[in-house]
């Protein structure tokens, strides 16, 4: 049993406090809009596998909702399988990056985006075809210039301990209208986690995005649950984010 991702799953299950929760038999069911996630953090005998996972279909069926069992990395050894012969697909893999932040993250930080704004001009010079003449250009340390989607926080309601945090699409950072945009985390206190779950759905989410908004809001520590090759094609590393597990996603065909 991998029990340091065990816990830092149930630390992601916590920060969801609005989402309707259930515990069937010490698997957590959350009721995330259209979707019945599926932790299944324990082990459980092979020969109770098929029944917990009926059981978790009929739940979503009286919500409407549709199943999807996340399983992470070492866990649950038995249930990938039973998954399969129960029509499931293996939809996706995801990986939880963890980021502690600190001076070093900071220069870190600085220094990617000065390279990554003056790779953007080089790409724009190119674009319009003055690359052969293109000058040289100096980017003032702290300069980012805009980019496709922005992180913005909204007040927590009554009661509760955590604040959304939404990404802006790309017509939405002009006039920072609250059509258009996907939430993607959840800030509490001085922790951050982002979920991309829709990543297909608009702009993918930057690293720099992220310890941008950290840096504005004081975040200390960051969880990160991207897609896997989000996680790489954004070097996510690169910014200092470690690697601490991967989860394997099935949905019914």
């Amino acid at each position: 049993m991998n029990e340091p991702a065990v816990k830092m799953e149930e630390q992601i299950i916590n920060l969801f406090q609005e989402a309707e929760t259930e515990v069937y038999e010490g698997w957590v069911l959350k009721t995330l809009g259209s979707r019945l996630i599926v932790f299944p953090l324990y082990n459980v005998y092979p020969d109770n596998m098929d029944e917990r996972i009926r059981a978790c279909e009929r739940l979503g069926n009286e919500k409407s909702a549709e199943c999807m069992f996340r399983i992470a990395e070492n866990t649950n050894f038995y249930l990938h399988s039973r998954l399969e012969k129960n029509r499931y697909i293996l939809r996706e893999r995801s990986i939880v990056g963890d980021l502690s932040i600190t001076g070093e993250t900071t220069a870190r930080f600085d220094m990617n985006s000065r390279r990554e704004d003056r790779s953007d001009i080089i790409i724009e010079s190119k674009t319009a075809g003055r690359m052969e003449n293109a000058p040289e250009i100096d980017i003032e340390p702290g300069h980012q210039l805009p980019s496709e989607g922005r992180l913005v926080l909204e007040k927590a309601e009554d009661g509760l301990r955590t604040e959304p945090v939404y990404m802006l699409q790309n017509e939405e950072n002009r006039n920072r209208g609250k059509s258009g945009r996907r939430r993607i985390g959840a800030k509490q206190g001085k922790h951050l986690f982002i979920a991309d779950a829709n990543a297909n759905e608009g702009p993918r989410l930057k690293a720099a995005d992220i310890l941008h908004f950290s840096l504005r809001n004081n975040i200390t520590r960051v969880l990160v649950d991207v897609p896997e090759t989000t996680f790489i094609c954004e070097n996510f590393e690169e910014y200092g984010f470690r690697k601490a597990y991967s989860c394997s996603c099935y949905k019914k065909q």
